[in-house]
C-alpha cells in the first residue's frame, strides 16, 4: 500500500488533535469524515481545509470501498463494537483510548484483531511525547540503573478552563456512571498507566484509593501504586486538583511532572499537557551533576507522532503501537485500581475477568 485513506469517525473537540497528523502526512489522505451531526463533520472538514466525504452513519463508512482505515474519536462506550465492525468489515483501526470498559470487551477487541487481516492500536498519544520518548531511551540505555520507583503526578487546574474550544455536550456522557467504567483515572489515568507500563513493564498488583466526587470526572485527589511484575519497583500516579489556580496550557488545564528513580540516578520529565513550570523538559541527575535535553514539548507532538506511526505502521506492514495484548493490560491496571479502592486490598489486573 502506498498511500493511506483515511476516515475520521467523530468530529468532536478531540479531533482537533488527532487530526493534524494525519492531515499533515504525505501518505494520508483523509476521504471522510463521520460525525451524527453532519454540519460538524462539514464545519471540521472547512476549517481543515478538505473536501472528504461526510457520512452521519459509521456502518456507511465500513461500506465505503475507498476507505482503508478509521481513526475512532466517538464516545468510550461505542469503542468495543465500532472497533469489532471495524476489522470485520476489513478496514485497519485506530480507537482514541480508552478502549473499552469491561474486560469481557476487551477479549471481543482481541477475537477480532486475531481473526482480522488489518492492523488494530489503540490511539495513545503520550507514547509518542517527546520527552517521553527520550525517557524510554534513557532507561533502555542504562542511564539510571535499575528502576525502583515510577512517579506521575498531574495537577487537575480550574475545572472547564480548556485552551482549545470543547464542544457543547462533550462532558455530558463523560459523567454517566453507567456509560463509563470510571472517571478521572480511568479516562486520563490511561495515558498514565501506559506511560508506567511502557517504561517499567507490566503490573503485578495495584493498590488505590479513588476520592468519589459529586463531579463523576474529577475524582481528586486519588492515588494509586503499582508494583511491576518479578522485581521490587513501584510505580505511583496521582492526581491533585488546584481548582482556583491558572495555569499555562495550549490545551487542557492540567500539567503532569514525572519522575524516574533508579540505582545510577533521577530522571524528571517536567510537563506534557500544560506548561506549568520553566524548566527544560527532560532532567537527568546524576549526583554531582545533573543533564538538561531540549526537546520539542508541545503535547501536540505527541498526537502526530500517533498519526504517523498509525499511518507508516499500515503502509510498512507492521503493527503499530499499542495493540491489544498492551491495551488489555493497561485496562485491567486501570480496572484493579477501582476494586483495589472499593475493597482495600491489593489486586491482581491479571485476576480480573
Amino acid at each position: 500500500m502506498d498511500e493511506v485513506r483515511l476516515a475520521i469517525v467523530g468530529c468532536g473537540t478531540i479531533s482537533q488533535l488527532n487530526a493534524p497528523g494525519y492531515l499533515a502526512h504525505e501518505r494520508c489522505e483523509v476521504v471522510a469524515l463521520c460525525d451524527p451531526v453532519a454540519e460538524r463533520a462539514r464545519a471540521r472538514a472547512r476549517e481543515w481545509g478538505i473536501d472528504p466525504r461526510v457520512h452521519v452513519s459509521y456502518d456507511d463508512v465500513l461500506n465505503d470501498p475507498n476507505v482503508d482505515a478509521v481513526e475512532l474519536l466517538t464516545p468510550t462506550f461505542l469503542h468495543p463494537q465500532q472497533i469489532v465492525d471495524g476489522l470485520a468489515a476489513g478496514k485497519h483501526v485506530s480507537c482514541q483510548k480508552p478502549a473499552a470498559g469491561t474486560v469481557e470487551e476487551m477479549s471481543a477487541i482481541a477475537n477480532a484483531v486475531r481473526s482480522a487481516d488489518t492492523f488494530y492500536r489503540t490511539t495513545e498519544n503520550f507514547l509518542y511525547y517527546p520527552p517521553i520518548v527520550k525517557a524510554r531511551e534513557l532507561i533502555d540505555d542504562g542511564a539510571l540503573g535499575e528502576i525502583s520507583m515510577v512517579r506521575i503526578r498531574t495537577l487537575r487546574a480550574g475545572f472547564g478552563k480548556a485552551a482549545i474550544p470543547v464542544a457543547e455536550g462533550a462532558y455530558v456522557w463523560r459523567q454517566d456512571p453507567s456509560r463509563n467504567a470510571g472517571g478521572l483515572m480511568y479516562d486520563d489515568g490511561w495515558h498514565k498507566a501506559a506511560t508506567a507500563i511502557w517504561w517499567g513493564g507490566n503490573v503485578e498488583k495495584v493498590s488505590a484509593l479513588i476520592t468519589k466526587t459529586d463531579n463523576f470526572i474529577v475524582e481528586t485527589p486519588s492515588v494509586a501504586t503499582m508494583k511491576y511484575a518479578g522485581r521490587d519497583s513501584l510505580a505511583v500516579i496521582e492526581y491533585a486538583s488546584a481548582a482556583a489556580m491558572t495555569l499555562r496550557s495550549r490545551y487542557y488545564p492540567a500539567d503532569e511532572f514525572m519522575e524516574i528513580i533508579g540505582d545510577s540516578g533521577v530522571l524528571w520529565v517536567t510537563r506534557c499537557t500544560g506548561e506549568m513550570l520553566d524548566m527544560p523538559p527532560v532532567i537527568l541527575h546524576r549526583g554531582s551533576e545533573s543533564v538538561s535535553y531540549q526537546l520539542p514539548m508541545d503535547w501536540m507532538e505527541g498526537f502526530d507522532g500517533a498519526a504517523n506511526d498509525f499511518v507508516d505502521g499500515i503502509i510498512e506492514g507492521r503493527q503499530p503501537m499499542m495493540d491489544a495484548e498492551f491495551s488489555e493490560h493497561v485496562l485491567r491496571t486501570l480496572l484493579a485500581m477501582y476494586e483495589s479502592s472499593d475493597t482495600g486490598a491489593w489486586v491482581e489486573p491479571d485476576g480480573l475477568s
